[in-house]
């Protein structure tokens, strides 16, 4: 399922209510959507119980920017799945309190640039990643393990994609056919800012690549590793 979490930003947790519980924070000023901000957008398998076995241990998702997850934070289910319908969802000192009136419009972002983050057999989502070497090696990890940077130049415009040097090599899964070649593990489309570094894409490129790459597809092993030959030019 696809999710965005949210903690509350300490600065700005003039009830000090961060890390309480529902009914404490009630009696505290209530949730305060403006007082929090996203640390994670991405997709997840499982219930709640599983998001919050997930956060809080050091297997979690590369991209997330947050602490592990605890009591007082939102975790925002996009669209209804198997296990849960969509909604915000409160993590209380037992189990989760669906939010009627939580509004997420009102959160600060991520922090970092602007990429689309693509993954095998998932469509792709718009995610923020931290223009700093930790950062992007544990965006382009499965989940936080050593990794090394590529970057490739498939496209006729300042785009790129961002990826693992040695996603093929580590058996990471198939993800997308591009060109003549393959590739495997997560993969992020962003901007060459012309002298060396990183820039956000626009909301033209993000909604771009998006419809590009919209279509998961299925890719076998034995595909990926015989496209263990093909070399894409980059540097990591």
């Amino acid at each position: 399922m696809r999710i965005n979490i949210y903690q509350i930003d300490g600065e700005k947790d003039t009830n000090r209510v961060k890390f309480s519980g529902y009914d404490e924070t009630m009696k505290h000023g209530g949730i305060i959507s403006q007082n929090y901000k996203c640390v994670f957008h991405g997709d997840v398998d499982g219930d709640l119980e599983d998001v919050y076995a997930l956060f809080n241990d050091c297997d979690h998702p590369g991209t997330y920017q947050g602490h592990s997850l605890s009591v007082s934070d939102i975790i925002e289910v996009i669209g209804d799945s198997e296990d849960i319908e969509s909604g915000s969802y409160f993590v209380d000192s037992i189990g989760f309190k669906k939010l009627p009136d939580f509004d997420a419009t009102q959160c600060a972002e991520m922090d970092g640039l602007r990429m689309l983050m693509i993954q095998p057999h998932r469509t792709p989502i718009v995610t923020y990643v931290k223009d700093d070497l930790a950062s992007l090696l544990r965006a382009v990890s499965d989940h936080c393990e050593e990794s090394y940077i590529e970057y490739t130049y498939p496209f006729e415009d300042d785009c790129m994609i961002l990826g693992n040097e040695e996603a093929k090599l580590n058996g990471m899964e198939g993800n997308r056919r591009l060109g003549n070649g393959i590739y495997a593990g997560p993969i992020f489309v962003t901007r060459d800012d012309g002298v060396g570094g990183l820039c956000s894409l626009t909301e033209e490129q993000g909604q771009k690549y998006s419809e590009m790459f919209a279509k998961p597809q299925d890719i076998s092993p034995e595909e990926v590793q015989s496209d263990c030959g093909f070399t894409f030019y980059g540097w990591s």
